[in-house]
């Protein structure tokens, strides 16, 4: 479904902000450095033993990293490393540097989820995740992914999505995680489970012997025994004290360093000044300054070092600060990139601000500069930002801001417009546009996003920005329903926008196609939607061009021109496979189209199958866009006489149509098929609560076309509605009333060429007629219906009214009249009045030692359709831990170990 907050991308996925490869270096082990294999073993247990995580947590200054580097210098396994920062907070940013990491085990692998980026809705990040899933799968020897510094992240979403990926990694999948503070993952049930190996401060603490190594080995001070216990007492043999104390040891006397021994204690964090201090004070005038005016940045390089600092020599004062074991972490081979230790780093940030305050904005500003000239924008801004220069940072951010909304990293858009003052941003029209398009898009209030396109409009003092606008008033319309004002913002912005201008034109002509198609406006829509297609092919837009196809064969169907969306919808799965013909997320899309066309030909199986494997695929690209699926599963299931599996279904849909709450079209149009599916099952009264609800007897709308409007004005939404109505007075009786409602409404169908709402309307026009005894006039509605039915192949709303229709096609066959068809749709009739309909839930043999029980095979299609383990158990109507036992059984007897695996696993067995 094209939303209308869909943020569509214009463009092939790329990366026009080069990645920081240093994010990817493995820190080398330090030459002379202190062997712990104790601990070295139990990170190689976990790989060896396929455990999932490996645990590294403990507060800074444990060797938590260093620790790391000596294990991956060891391991005969692949190691790919990722360093964290606090930039990674936005899931964007995080995914495109963890593909990155991955592509070093495995040049091409997690290019589908770069690929499911091409639409600028962002998918959920445990979606892309299942996309990345599945392609590790391929990779074939086991190997270790270190994401280390853990505790920089804060955003939930990415807790989440990592909690996915651990819960679904492929047994060769080794991940490590370094933190300060354990992370909020699902720790307990991987213990339960024996899948996690955990290292805390206890095992990182040096023991005696390491201690002794490490300072009269490693370090060249020849202490006694009991120096070397006393040190490793006070410092409780944390890794950074001893180091401190070390330093501040070497090259003194025996007297200083007895006195120094015996003076030594106090917490951590009084060690870690005192300490970092007498190091700071010990150091000659240039490398203090030094160390003080480069604690700004977060990697370090001579070139970038010598513009921050105004000097000439870093590269040579790095070699001096690594050779003296000063806190500096190599980051490369090549020895031109490093970074201080964190604890040191923030040592000397403090010390900046006392001793230094002044220098911080003037420091700011020169790695501002060099960061800009690198090309590397973000860090740019960053730095800007710290030195509040804000005009500066708002003009980086207009340089940066659409080629970032392209690579669908909208948290870091917000944040950097967030970190904006109200009067920079209110003087800058465009980034007030972006503000309210990534508001919107994350769900704030409408008068947010109305305040800031305001701001701009004041600040466009020249009108430059008049078409941006219009495109962002076309998407406050569409949020609120206004069609006609969306159609018309859109038509503006398309005449003011630059052809250039692909960002803002693709999303007017989204905006355009779905409010002209909502308005009834089917040739409007068509035309947009060509052009949609056509622009994304051009652009390399796989998303957008999927989306569009669908839109289209979409519009055929509601012409009635069933083989051609056919068409459009096979040619959109085509666009959505990748390089080895395995299809992307967004082929959900065009399969679940697949799946609507097969129920209405009444292939009731293969229509399941496809809505089943379209709602999968669906979920990983946008949740949401599942819901068209779970709608015709609704109906499919209501057709093989499982009410209770329609009941799940469209509860689902409802459920996906409430939460996505920017618009009200999606709630009212499931909550008609609802009304419908009620009617179905007899449940008039739940029927006739919706009519109350939605008010429809009272509509004035309504009551203005039915007083004599005959142009059809009726928007295509409500119409969908008043058909509804409809069934609902026949159900009642009330035959004056349906007749008056569907005559109004063939009206509005046949002026607007909606052929599938005019067959539905003559068949009940039939029904009315012939329950009213009129068999001329019901025989002549159902040979309209079956006329405009036939080229379509349309069966599925015939079968569906049951006995009544068959009465009514046996007449009129019996009278010579639409015999070919009518007899087609008389077997069909046949079929279903002999129960012969396929039926789900039928237990097949199963090609298993020990077969799945059917409460096992129903817990299985509640995972395959996305229930959680508490979904489950309410669906149920069982305890937690008893949906778990079922889970843990279904794992036994398939032979597998995650969700996915079991789901892949049972449709390969053709159990599902």
């Amino acid at each position: 479904m094209l939303m209308p907050d869909t943020l569509q991308r214009t463009e092939q996925y790329t990366s026009p902000t080069p990645l920081l490869t240093t994010k990817l270096y493995i820190p080398l082990p330090r030459p002379n450095m202190v062997f712990r294999s104790r601990v070295v073993e139990r990170l190689e247990a976990g790989l060896s033993q396929g455990r999932r995580l490996t645990l590294v947590s403990a507060p800074a200054g444990f060797g938590k990293t260093t620790l790391l580097s000596e294990w991956v210098a060891q391991t005969a396994a692949p190691v790919t490393w990722l360093s964290l920062d606090q930039e990674d907070n936005d899931p964007f940013r995080f995914l495109i540097y963890l593909v990155a990491a991955l592509q070093s085990i495995k040049a091409n692998v997690g290019t589908g989820c770069l690929d499911a980026l091409n639409s600028l809705q962002p998918p959920p990040l445990e979606s892309i995740l299942t996309g990345l899933i599945n392609e590790l799968v391929t990779i074939p020897d086991p190997f270790a992914l270190i994401l280390d510094d853990y505790h920089v992240i804060e955003t939930t979403s990415i807790h989440q999505a990592l909690n996915y990926l651990i819960e679904h990694l492929p047994p060769q999948v080794h991940l490590v995680i370094t933190s300060r503070v354990d992370p909020p993952l699902p720790l307990a049930r991987l213990r339960t489970r024996n899948q996690l190996i955990e290292i805390r401060a206890a095992d990182l603490r040096f023991n005696r012997a390491e201690t002794a190594t490490f300072l009269n080995r490693t370090v060249g001070l020849d202490l006694s025994v009991e120096e070397v216990a006393a040190l490793e007492t006070r410092t409780e043999g944390w890794v950074a004290g001893l180091q401190l104390a070390s330093l501040s040891m070497q090259g003194k006397g025996r007297a200083f360093i007895a006195d120094f021994v015996s003076a030594f204690g106090g917490s951590h964090r009084h060690v870690i000044d005192y300490l970092a201090e007498e190091v700071i004070a010990q150091q000659p005038v240039e490398i203090h300054d030094f160390l003080c005016q480069t604690s700004i940045l977060d990697r370090l390089t001579a070139p970038l070092c010598d513009a921050v600092t105004g000097g000439n020599n870093s590269a040579a004062i790095l070699r001096q600060l690594e050779r003296d074991n000063l806190f500096l972490i190599q980051l490369d081979d090549a020895r031109q990139w490093y970074r201080y230790h964190r604890l040191f780093a923030d040592f000397l940030h403090s010390h900046l601000h006392q001793d230094m305050a002044d220098c911080m904005p003037e420091l700011h500003q020169r790695a501002c500069i060099w960061y800009e000239q690198a090309g590397l924008v973000p860090a740019a801004i960053s730095h800007a930002g710290a030195a509040k220069d804000f005009e500066r940072a708002a003009d980086l951010i207009e340089r940066a801001i659409e080629p970032t909304m392209m690579r669908s990293e909208v948290m870091t858009v917000l944040g950097w417009l967030n970190a904006l003052p109200d009067e920079v941003m209110h003087a800058r029209p465009l980034l007030c546009i972006y503000h309210a398009l990534t508001l919107l898009f994350h769900g704030q209030p409408l008068e947010i996003a109305e305040a800031r396109l305001q701001a701009a409009d004041r600040a466009d003092t020249a009108g430059n920005f008049a078409g941006e606008m219009a495109v962002l008033r076309a998407f406050i319309a569409t949020c609120q329903g206004d069609t006609r004002q969306t159609i018309e913002s859109s038509q503006h912005a398309l005449e003011l926008l630059p052809d250039e201008s692909v960002f803002f034109r693709t999303l007017v002509l989204a905006y355009l196609g779905l409010a002209s198609l909502f308005e009834g406006d089917v040739a409007k829509a068509t035309r947009a939607f060509e052009d949609t297609a056509r622009g994304g092919q051009q652009a390399g837009n796989l998303t957008i061009t999927v989306m569009a196809l669908c839109r289209l064969g979409h519009i055929s169907m509601i012409q009635g021109q069933f083989y051609q969306a056919e068409k459009f919808f096979k040619q959109a799965l085509e666009s959505a496979l990748d390089d080895r013909g395995r299809p992307r997320p967004v082929a959900g899309i065009p399969i679940i189209g697949l799946g609507l066309l097969l129920y209405e030909w009444n292939d009731l199986e293969a229509a399941s199958r496809h809505l089943q494997e379209g709602i999968e695929l669906a979920k990983i690209w946008s949740e949401i866009a599942s819901m068209q699926g779970y709608i015709g599963l609704a109906f499919v299931r209501q057709a093989q006489n499982d009410p209770a599996g329609s009941n799940r279904a469209i509860r689902t849909a409802r459920r996906l149509a409430e939460k996505f709450d920017a618009m009200e079209m999606d709630d009212i149009s499931v909550a008609a098929y609802q009304a419908q599916l009620w009617i179905r099952q007899d449940n008039l009264e739940a029927a006739l609560g919706w009519v109350e609800q939605r008010k429809l007897d009272c509509d004035a709308g309504w009551q203005e076309l039915k007083e004599g409007a005959t142009d059809g004005s009726l928007p295509f939404l409500r119409a969908h509605e008043y058909i509804s109505l409809a069934r609902v007075y026949v159900t009642q009786q009330r035959f004056e009333e349906a007749k008056a409602t569907l005559d109004l409404l063939l009206r509005r169908a046949k002026s607007a060429e909606w052929v599938w709402y005019s067959i539905e309307i003559l068949i009940l026009q039939a029904l009315v007629h012939h329950r009213q005894g009129d068999t001329l006039r019901a025989l002549s509605a159902l040979e309209n219906a079956i006329s405009e039915a036939e080229p379509g192949g349309f069966v599925r709303m015939f079968v569906n009214e049951g006995g009544p229709m068959a009465e009514l096609l046996r007449q009129l066959v019996a009278r010579g009249r639409a015999i070919d068809y009518g007899s087609k749709l008389l077997a069909a009739l046949s079929m279903r009045e002999a129960g012969k309909e396929t039926k789900p839930g039928e237990i097949k043999a199963q090609p298993l030692v020990e077969p799945l029980s059917e409460r096992e095979l129903e817990v299985l299609r509640l995972v395959a359709a996305g229930f959680s383990n508490r979904e489950i158990a309410t669906e149920l109507v069982v305890a937690i831990s008893t949906a778990k036992t079922h889970l843990n059984n279904i794992y036994r007897k398939l032979d597998v170990s995650s969700r996915t695996q079991a789901v892949a696993r049972a449709r390969a067995l053709n159990l599902m």
